[in-house]
């Protein structure tokens, strides 16, 4: 993994004086194309499903008598998980945007437009559409530095060669910069949206029966509809995290491409990751309590028993366990000591520096990512070894709690829990083995590392 900071993180002042980003033989290929179709494409999905998800709980909420407070809440519950996060990446995507004014001089993706284009682009942010303007510059600089290609003369005897022109280099600075900010408030986003917004659905479909009743169509709709957000939802964030890969290695010299099989791979691996976690985190947060003084309702909460003891739901239980997660992945990664926003002069900034890996940390609480440019089988290994005990454990007292269930669907989730994680385990494997770019050099360590013991 790329230990450089990105551009648009490092602040202004450290950046006057930097030299042009130095990947400009990046290349911009049908491949390249594709993947930011399946970008856009994803990104009016999201919109969609958002909005349809939000409009059924809002109709399963006003036709609800019974129990019209719950509902209400599950839909502005819902409604925050949407547009807070997508207010807080528009506002990092502008930001960059201006961040790169100050940062790339001549190179400025800013200074490249007219004032018509700048106010466009200010406008889409205000209305939350950041993303989607950013995918159409990756397609506009791509092309474009394909296009700005001469023939160049070399040697004695006349050979000429393509070579791009100073133009179309500034276009390939400019497309890999977009590329790469890009690709971090795409993982942005699925970690602040999509990932909460998931297992709260997952959490809603336990409750859905007996909290959003409804019309009988009205219930199948809203299921139906949650059903699709949640596998939507997997997809962008496993694209997410396949994207955000392959734009670091992108940015480094000498480091090849993902392959078409590589990225199926990864997509599955994480995936698989992905759907065990989030399964297991919503069940094990869709546990009822219920009091003792009334057995036939439940709290979501806290309560008090007949002795006035408080008792706490699993909601809470669920937050305060992930946020012993976070704080000991953030640790972890912070004793890793991270250089990820180092300068050129090896001058680092602690602060920034933190707050990256408070990130890290966050991202940990749901899969791995590589923080630094070292061969990491010791990490993964205590990573998804912890990852494995944890949801074993929780997916455990959900077995045990949920007795009202029946025992079939206990016995299933708790099958397709582990049976996935085996699978996104088998992906490592095979990915690593067979398929990563790489996989000579690490072959060739692994050897090494095993003759040495």
């Amino acid at each position: 993994m790329d230990d450089g900071c990105p551009q648009a993180l490092l602040p202004a002042d450290k950046m006057l004086l930097r030299e042009p980003p130095p990947h400009t033989r990046a290349t911009f290929g049908l491949m390249g194309a594709v993947g930011v179709v399946v970008n856009i494409v994803l990104f009016f999905a999201d919109i969609v499903s958002d909005a349809l998800l939000a409009y059924v709980l809002w109709k399963q909420a006003q036709l609800e008598d019974r129990f019209r407070t719950e509902p209400t809440t599950w839909f502005i519950t819902t409604l925050c998980i949407i547009i807070l996060p997508m207010i807080v990446i528009n506002i990092f995507s502008l930001w960059w945007y201006w961040q790169n004014k100050h940062c790339l001089g001549d190179y400025c993706v800013l200074h490249k437009m007219g004032t018509t284009q700048v106010v466009v682009r200010v406008i889409l942010h205000i209305l939350l559409l950041g993303p989607l303007i950013r995918y159409v510059d990756i397609l506009r600089y791509g092309i474009k530095m394909k296009r700005e290609v001469k023939h160049v003369e070399m040697g004695h005897n006349g050979a000429a060669i393509l070579r791009r022109t100073p133009k179309g280099e500034v276009h390939a600075v400019l497309q890999m910069v977009i590329s790469r900010d890009t690709a971090m408030l795409d993982m942005m986003h699925s970690f602040l949206q999509d990932a909460p917004q998931l297992i709260f659905q997952v959490f809603l479909l336990y409750r859905s029966p007996g909290i959003l009743t409804g019309k009988e169509d009205n219930s199948t709709l809203t299921t139906a509809v949650q059903l699709w957000k949640i596998v939507l939802g997997v997809f962008a964030m496993s694209w997410s995290l396949v994207s955000y890969q392959d734009e670091l290695r992108r940015s480094v010299p000498d480091k090849e491409q993902l392959s078409c099989c590589a990225t199926t791979t990864c997509l599955l691996w994480r995936a698989s990751m992905l759907i065990s976690r989030i399964i297991t985190i919503g069940s094990f947060s869709a546990i009822l309590v219920k009091p003792l003084q009334d057995p036939t309702s439940v709290f979501w909460l806290w309560s008090t028993d007949s002795h006035g003891k408080l008792i706490i739901s699993y909601p809470i239980v669920t937050a305060c366990v992930l946020a012993g997660h976070w704080l000991i992945m953030t640790a972890w990664i912070h004793a890793q000591k991270t250089t990820f926003c180092a300068q050129e002069n090896n001058s680092t900034n602690p602060v920034l520096e933190f707050l990256y890996n408070c990130v890290m940390g966050l991202v940990h609480v749901f899969c791995y990512i590589n923080v630094k440019d070292t061969p990491s089988r010791k990490r993964m290994v205590f990573f998804y070894a912890f990852c494995l005990i944890e949801n074993s454990a929780m997916i455990a007292v959900w077995y045990i709690k949920m007795v009202d269930y029946p025992e079939t669907l206990r016995v299933v989730v708790v099958f397709a829990v582990e049976v996935l994680w085996v699978i996104g385990v088998c992906c490592v494997i095979g990915y690593y083995s067979f398929l990563h770019p790489d996989h000579n050099n690490i072959v060739h360590l692994s050897n090494q590392a095993s003759w040495r013991r």
